[in-house]
């Protein structure tokens, strides 16, 4: 059954069409800068709040994203701590990363979701971009296809990556295999740099969204909508 979750931020819900469809595969495009960990971060606390149990694979050390959630107003230092949220760090300390070592990488993060899938609701993967970088397309694509068996399970999945991971035969495929997809850029308004949001694709939403948004990212409200036109963006 497919639900809607609230992202804990009604102005972005409305832009969304009502918030996040859940189960689905999300995927948030962008280049770095552009406020790819914050948007996920932003739809991680609404799965959070709707009591959703994550399993999240990060770039950092744990301690290391943490501070740097909390740094933009999202603390999940309680779920984490309460095991309803599950952290799954990428870094290794003084690990060497060579081409045969980066291939080995997707296939060991799918048999990690597939050991842990039983006892979370979602997956969220911050950023695939390291995963990615010696992948061949095929092997890019047969992730995909497990991330949508795991959506079919009941689990909702977010990916974020830079804009130049994938050539372009990939991404057109992304964006047909996605459920949500989302893409992510800056835009100069007289002498400010705003960041931008572009709803490419949202397929279950509970209202018709959006085509998208300018934002900044503030330290102390956290994710806050720009009121300039997406036409002009």
């Amino acid at each position: 059954m497919l639900n809607i979750i609230s992202t804990g931020n009604e102005e972005i819900d409305r832009q969304f069409g009502g918030g996040i469809p859940s189960p689905s595969l999300v995927f948030i495009e962008g280049a770095h800068g552009t406020g790819k960990s914050a948007i996920s971060a932003q739809i991680m606390n609404g799965l959070l709040t709707s009591k959703k149990s994550l399993l999240c694979v990060i770039e950092n050390t744990v301690k290391q994203h943490i501070q740097k959630m909390k740094s933009i107003t999202f603390n999940f230092s309680k779920p984490f701590v309460r095991s309803q949220l599950i952290f799954v760090p990428m870094y290794i300390k003084d690990a060497k990363w060579t081409n045969n070592n980066t291939e080995k990488i997707l296939p060991a993060i799918k048999e990690f979701i597939l050991e842990k899938i039983d006892k979370v609701d979602g997956v969220i993967i911050d950023s695939i971009s390291p995963m990615v970088n010696n992948s061949k397309n095929e092997s890019i694509l047969d992730f995909l296809s497990f991330c949508k068996e795991i959506v079919a399970m009941g689990k909702t999945i977010i990916i974020t990556s830079h804009s130049s991971d994938f050539s372009q035969a990939t991404n057109t495929a992304i964006i047909g295999t996605t459920d949500v997809y989302i893409k992510l850029g800056t835009v100069v308004v007289g002498d400010k740099e705003v960041k931008t949001l572009k709803i490419i694709k949202i397929l279950g939403a509970a209202d018709t969204p959006e085509a998208g948004f300018a934002f900044e990212v503030d330290l102390i409200f956290g994710i806050k909508i720009v009121p300039i036109s997406m036409a002009n963006a």
